[in-house]
């Protein structure tokens, strides 16, 4: 049995509903099975993101340490992991620490294991503006100084690894593939009966973040070709998760001026009951963005049942498998073909549903905790 361990996991950088869950679920699974072990999770006063795990329901060896709020600024939270940060560890006496940004504190004499999950630096296709270039440049550097010096380079991907080391040429101490995955109940969901299909309601979802990477907007343009078929005159599209004001108000332009606002419904960020109810309701999944390091959000809509298209970049073709419908990112007649068919096609559908379900339990936060915890205690 491995000796107690204190294990610090730094989410101060966590910004976006997936970091926050890939967070939470790190944190609580490899708490709950490391039970003598310690783990403590930083985040961010007065973050409205971060604020949410006061509500969570953690186990009794799982504490959360609360940077104060000016850490929200970039450079006040440098100086803060580089000082305070580091006191804490060496004054607790961690003994491993998680940074979930895929990069290194330089002042932190604790090996590091360094979690990549963005290839955002490295895909130039979802940068949106002129600052984004020397963002990039800035990322890369922190990632090429994590890749030298940590102990351990987790990483989303077999591509998201790939892409990172083979661009950076520079080769870890040791790298591992640390899948996303999903709970427990939607695991068992998965293995179970599938919820019926023909009798839902004419409509495609995206549950995801909304911006020009994730392309909701290609999807829209498929929309004219797609409702003047039969049986899909009704369609609707229905587009959930955080959307910027002004995209929201590109999209609904873009639906105007090609006549098919009345298919488009834009929900916004909504709660997790409300993205089961959608996943379990739509007839068809789709997700065609170009800068992925995992795409839970197709294996989430696979585990209800639910015929997949995604985009074929990415570690999408690596994580969904033989199990959705692969897209080229540009090209719009192969897209409108896959969705027609995986909307109306009841044997392609039912070929899709059964090897959405099959796949979606191949990836569970148990095995992923588990993995990372026997990393953490060789350090």
């Amino acid at each position: 049995m491995n000796p107690p361990r204190r294990i610090l996991i730094n989410g101060l950088s966590i910004g976006s509903g997936g970091g926050y869950t890939v967070g939470r679920e790190l944190f609580r699974h490899m708490a709950e099975l490391r039970p003598d072990w310690t783990f403590t999770l930083a985040l961010i006063e007065g973050h409205t993101l971060h604020d949410n795990f006061r509500r969570e329901s953690l186990p009794t060896n799982a504490h959360l340490l609360w940077a104060p709020a000016t850490t929200l600024r970039r450079v006040a939270r440098n100086k803060y992991e580089n000082d305070a940060l580091v006191r804490w560890a060496i004054d607790n006496h961690v003994n491993a620490v998680v940074q979930l940004n895929g990069m290194v504190i330089r002042r932190m004499p604790i090996p590091t294991l360094a979690h990549f999950q963005d290839p955002w630096p490295y895909r130039t296709e979802a940068w949106t503006s002129r600052k984004d270039p020397v963002i990039a440049f800035l990322k890369r550097r922190a990632h090429a100084r994590a890749l030298r010096l940590a102990a351990c380079c987790g990483f989303t991907s077999a591509y998201l690894r790939d892409l990172i080391v083979g661009r950076l040429r520079i080769q870890p101490k040791r790298a591992e593939v640390f899948y996303n995955g999903l709970p427990p109940s939607w695991i068992e969901r998965a293995g179970g009966l599938l919820p019926d299909w023909n009798a839902r309601p004419m409509e495609m979802a995206s549950v995801s973040n909304v911006g020009p990477y994730k392309r909701q907007s290609l999807v829209i343009e498929a929309l004219p070709q797609l409702v003047n078929r039969p049986g899909l005159e009704k369609l609707i599209y229905r587009i959930a998760g955080h959307c910027p004001a002004d995209y929201r108000a590109h999209l609904q332009s873009l639906a105007r001026r090609l006549s098919v606002e009345k298919h488009v419904v834009i929900e916004g960020r909504v709660s997790d009951a409300r993205v089961e109810e959608i996943l379990r309701q739509s007839r068809c999944f789709v997700l065609m963005s170009v800068c992925e390091s995992f795409g839970i959000p197709a294996i989430e809509a696979m585990s209800f049942g639910t015929p997949t298209v995604v985009s074929d970049c990415c570690a999408m073709p690596e994580v969904c498998g033989q199990a959705a419908d692969l897209s080229p990112v540009d090209d719009l007649p192969a897209l409108t073909e896959n969705l027609a068919r995986a909307l109306t096609d009841p044997t392609h559908a039912e070929q899709l549903r059964r090897a959405g379900a099959a796949q979606a339990q191949k990836f569970q936060w148990r095995q992923t905790a588990q993995q990372m915890a026997e990393c953490l205690g060789g350090f």
